[in-house]
């Protein structure tokens, strides 16, 4: 339990064994449901019985347990672990630091503590614990809802609500982030993903305009979010810098030569259709009346639509001719309005006064919309809000299946999809050219651009076909093209029937895998090529990766006066041995605690070069070792840990329920989420753990119903 900086956290201890709340852990699974039993000395007690009152278990089970597994290492402020357990005494003190306890039942459950070398607990005193601690939780935060934080509009978020405000049937901001320019293959309402798709990628568009409008500046790039999404509330602030960006892109964006041809409310909206100076004034009132809604996402005041028209008043100037210029500037005021650039969340409980539910079911609409389309809701969302009809699970378990039939759901895989595998890593991997020329060829975009269409279009056909989430893991299928084909060292006449052009890198086949090693995110060309240096594999990478994307459980940044494993370039191919450097490398103390989880994970890949490409031995005529273990369960090389995978399905798909619950509320997760998210992820399971069943039980959480807005004395 290793202490890890947090700036936003006022208990650094809690961070270092924290990952699905607010910091990364470093473990590789944890369960998803509660144990079955809680047994010590021997009894059974039903999990939903265990202690009613855990005061008397807390002395007379729990500190007996700390006393002798845990207080050897764990005790005094100056111990290695910056964790001292003998400061919690009583109950009470165990309740003042439940994300603590929280972090502590993640590393049992990880079977991460004690050390191997240690005396190691019976299992049934460890199930004891866990139901204890998860008991104590419940008993502490069943009324506990984390609030929700104001958040700017995200740079995807942003565009999307542009284009659907004006009714604008393509994408109008040059997003060098959009890796697949076009979507008509995309049909998801029919339930199928295609057999081929022409994806026009942004290395296309690099050379010819593909769907932005001329001279209109790029939006300003939103910064990482480590662990999170691009909407995670800490990191969408407003500077006055930021916000004249935005002032002069609106400016420009209704102004702009070709917005008058693509926007469906040009007509309606900014022409003036009367020379009389009343007449347009009455048609800009009306017109304002049905706009501000839309972009406010909400009923608005009569106030706010005077405070509009009065400038549109003051711009027309008696000047019938001046119309088009003065919505102009009026619409561009709306678009630079925090209501417009800020995403409005809910500000009460759900158990609303009369005249605040419709403000509710508004706010709702919008964190419906967000969630799944990163845009603001459509008419029919807007309907449903104001007739009430947000407000019970049926109803909006509907809305949920209408808005998974629209083309929009592409933003859960372009968006969503994108951040939680790391795909954009992958565009900037950079192989050393000496050594992997033909990564570099000039007549085609380089590999790593077609392996993140591969996994795009993956993430896609299991959402659209409604297949289980366990697919990301064991899929037997793939989009590839020529290029990949090739790269992959697969025969297009024996998957294919007939050999494409390699020169039609656009061209996607959807073929089956003739090998189990591929298949699925964890062996994808992506993720090999993103967690590999520019000269070789690496298991540390490749393991953390898994740690992070599969697991939701990041490991924490290495220390940093400990040496990079990086052998002299000249003896490179002749002495360096990946596993013994590894092995050396974790003798120390503090290095082990992290490698003994993600290095076993990593050498699973091993037999995967640093492009991806398949090895049957290193460079040097050594053979690879690809052994390593999961928990109890023993695997050697990619396929037979997939097996191994689905053996624990479990854990991925509480993890990929975390992963969703994060992008959905633009947060973090905290410790009082815990029993909230475990049973999310125990009715995805029961249903199968289907793609739909993840994104309903979401929306249909406490967490995504009821989270409110915070007042000025509470905190995140």
């Amino acid at each position: 339990l290793r202490p890890q900086s947090n700036a936003a956290s006022q208990k650094p201890a809690v961070q270092q064994v924290s990952s699905r709340r607010s910091q990364p852990s470093s473990a590789t699974s944890s369960p998803s449901s509660l144990p079955s039993e809680n047994v010590l000395s021997g009894d059974k007690t039903p999990a939903s019985k265990l202690a009613n009152d855990p005061k008397d278990d807390f002395a007379n089970n729990i500190q007996p347990f700390l006393t002798q597994h845990c207080l050897k290492c764990h005790t005094g402020d100056d111990n290695d672990s910056g964790l001292d357990f003998a400061q919690f005494k009583t109950q009470n003190d165990v309740s003042q630091d439940l994300e603590t306890w929280s972090s502590i039942l993640d590393v049992l459950e990880q079977g991460s503590m004690p050390p191997e070398s240690e005396n190691q607990p019976d299992a049934k005193e460890v199930d004891f614990v866990q139901n204890w601690i998860l008991e104590t939780i419940k008993q502490n935060t069943e009324d506990a809802n984390p609030p929700s934080v104001i958040r700017r509009l995200n740079r995807v978020e942003y565009e999307n609500t542009v284009r659907d405000l004006f009714r604008i049937d393509r994408d109008i901001f040059n997003n060098g982030a959009r890796i697949v320019q076009t979507e008509d293959y995309f049909k998801p309402a029919s339930n199928k993903g295609p057999r081929y798709v022409l994806a026009i990628t942004y290395f296309v568009n690099s050379h010819r305009r593909h769907s932005d409008l001329p001279d209109l500046s790029p939006l300003p790039v939103d910064p990482p979010v480590e662990h999170g999404f691009a909407n995670d509330y800490t990191t969408l602030s407003m500077s006055p810098v930021l916000m004249e960006n935005y002032f002069d892109i609106a400016s420009a964006l209704v102004r702009n030569p070709e917005f008058e041809e693509l926007s469906g409310l040009w007509q309606s909206m900014f022409v003036g259709h009367s020379d009389v100076t009343a007449k347009l004034i009455s048609q800009a009132n009306s017109n304002l009346a049905s706009f501000l809604p839309r972009a406010f996402r909400r009923p608005i005041a009569d106030s706010e639509l005077q405070r509009y028209l009065n400038l549109f008043e003051q711009k027309l100037n008696d000047d019938a001719s001046q119309y088009t210029s003065a919505m102009q500037t009026t619409v561009s005021a709306i678009l630079t309005s925090p209501n417009f650039l800020y995403r409005r969340e809910f500000r009460e409980p759900a158990e609303l006064a009369e005249d605040a539910r419709l403000e509710h079911q508004f706010a709702m609409a919008s964190r419906l919309s967000y969630f799944l389309w990163a845009s603001m809701p459509d008419d029919q969302l807007f309907q449903a809000a104001k007739e009430g009809r947000l407000a019970t699970e049926d109803s909006l378990a509907a809305e949920v299946k209408r808005m998974m039939n629209s083309k929009k759901i592409k933003s859960l895989s372009t968006d969503f999809g994108m951040q939680w595998l790391k795909l954009q890593k992958a565009a900037s991997a950079s192989p050393d050219k000496d050594k992997y020329p033909d990564y570099y060829r000039k007549d085609v975009p380089p590999p790593a651009i077609s392996m993140m269409v591969e996994q795009m279009l993956l993430f896609e056909t299991i959402m659209v076909e409604n297949r289980s989430i366990v697919e990301f893991i064991t899929a037997d299928f793939a989009y590839l093209n020529r290029a990949l084909m090739d790269w992959y060292y697969l025969d297009p006449k024996k998957v294919l029937g007939y050999t494409p052009k390699r020169e039609d890198y656009e061209d996607y086949y959807r073929i089956k895998w003739p090998t189990p090693h591929r298949g699925g995110v964890i062996a994808s060309g992506a993720m090999l090529v993103s967690t590999s240096t520019t000269k070789r594999s690496s298991p540390v990478l490749r393991g953390a990766w898994i740690l992070d994307v599969i697991f939701n459980q990041p490991p924490p940044a290495p220390p940093a006066d400990v040496a990079a494993l990086v052998p002299n370039a000249e003896n490179v191919a002749v002495h360096f041995n990946v596993r013994e450097e590894l092995e050396r490398h974790r003798e120390d103390p503090a290095c082990a605690s992290c490698h003994d989880r993600m290095d076993p994970l990593g050498f699973a890949f091993e037999k995967y070069n640093a492009v991806g490409q398949w090895q049957k031995i290193y460079e040097n005529g050594d053979a690879i070792d690809t052994r390593g273990n999961l928990k109890e369960d023993i695997f050697d090389g990619s396929s037979q840990f997939k097996a191994v995978m689905s053996r624990h399905k479990e854990d991925f798909v509480k993890a990929f329920v975390e992963h969703t619950m994060k992008y959905a509320l633009g947060r973090q997760l905290h410790y009082s989420d815990e029993l909230e998210i475990r049973r999310v992820t125990e009715a995805v399971l029961n249903e199968g753990s289907r793609f739909d069943s993840v994104i309903k039980n979401v929306v249909l959480s406490k967490m995504f119903r009821l989270e409110t807005n915070p007042s000025e004395n509470q905190t995140d």
